[in-house]
């Protein structure tokens, strides 16, 4: 498919969209534009978070181009307009990370690497910054530094206790006859994620492991569009309301929420960033945003992991939700104060102005 198009939310000037095939056969969609005006100062490949697709950041690729950097973008495996996955295409599933590595990787080298020229570097998101945290070892020799913003490294406090809670007694309810598995007479809500992770990460490698994982978490659905007021991404009505705009016009770009298999993947690709030796293994140079009142992601899972790297800086920006690229300006302004401080760098910099001396 091709871009879309919507007066609210037009296509950036210049663009250029088709397909690639992965190694294993699957296709992926991506875009990429050179960079305005007269300055180049290198290429940046843009990596979404889950559900997300290209259009939603035609304005953060608009917001590149105008500091002189070319810009590529594509879409996940399984969203947006790649191929989906599943028999339902509002099932937001993926069985393995490993597959989004493979997507990344077939971008870079067959798009960014071989259409625009260096210094190359990533802004990833959310799920997007999970996948490149999760491949450090092979990504440094494709990019130079990588900005991510709010990367998915745990979850927050309550993040889908009640319907993981029922969904696990359910089981133990079905698995015991009934003699387990009956609601407490009281029901408190954990402090942490921990209740997710120890209780909901197993649950959701149980369903994966039987031939259930394509079915949604408890209490999902295939529901692409929901109200400002119960949206946990952004404090921006102007924003949010654009990208269900887009959404209404193209329904065909949005997935509902995840499988259980696609829990057990993130799962999977996390914790092994909990060990003590994955911070000192990292190898790109990052840096790293966190949102303040992050309602989809654990900040202090961030912060944690940041604080166990020399290769990565932290900055946490208070207040913000957590897509800190479509918050309201009193927090974008934040974001881009610290990716112009980082990107490209002070070596690019100084080369730069040989160049153009």
């Amino acid at each position: 498919m091709s871009l879309i198009d919507h007066p609210d939310n037009p296509i950036p000037d210049g663009a250029e969209s088709g397909f690639v095939m992965t190694p294993d056969k699957v296709k992926i969609r991506y875009a990429h534009w050179h960079a305005a005006g007269k300055q180049r100062r290198g290429t940046v490949t843009l990596l979404q978070g889950r559900a997300e697709f290209i259009e939603k950041y035609f304005e953060v690729i608009e917001d590149l181009r105008s500091r002189g950097f070319a810009v590529v973008t594509f879409d996940w495996r399984g969203q947006g307009g790649s191929q989906r996955l599943t028999r339902n295409p509002r099932r937001g599933h993926v069985s393995s990370f490993k597959k989004f590595r493979i997507d990344l990787r077939t971008i870079l080298k067959q798009v960014s690497l071989a259409t625009y020229p260096g210094p190359h570097f990533a802004l990833a998101h959310s799920t997007g910054g999970l996948v490149l945290l999760s491949d450090t070892e092979r990504l440094r020799t494709m990019l130079d530094r990588a900005v991510i913003t709010a990367p998915l490294l745990g979850l927050p406090s309550g993040a889908w206790t009640p319907d993981f809670a029922a969904a696990w007694r359910w089981c133990l309810r079905k698995i015991s006859f009934g003699l387990l598995g009956r609601p407490p007479l009281k029901a408190t809500a954990p402090k942490t994620s921990a209740f997710v992770e120890k209780v909901g990460f197993p649950l959701a490698r149980l369903f994966s492991w039987t031939g259930f994982g394509r079915v949604f978490v408890p209490g999902g659905n295939g529901e692409i569009l929901v109200p400002f007021e119960t949206n946990r991404q952004t404090s921006d009505k102007v924003r949010f309301e654009r990208f269900n705009e887009v959404l209404k016009a193209a329904p065909e770009l949005g997935i509902g929420a995840p499988t259980m298999g696609w829990v057990n993947a993130a799962a999977r690709t996390i914790l092994p960033l909990r060990k003590r030796n994955a911070g000192p293994n990292l190898k790109l140079p990052c840096l790293v945003l966190a949102a303040g009142n992050d309602k989809v992601v654990s900040t202090p899972a961030v912060e944690d992991f940041v604080s166990r790297t020399k290769a990565a800086a932290y900055v946490e920006i208070p207040g913000a939700a957590h897509e800190l690229m479509m918050e309201r300006d009193v927090f974008r302004d934040q974001f881009w104060a610290a990716f112009d401080a980082f990107i490209p760098g002070l070596e690019a910099e100084q080369e730069l102005k040989r160049a153009l001396q």
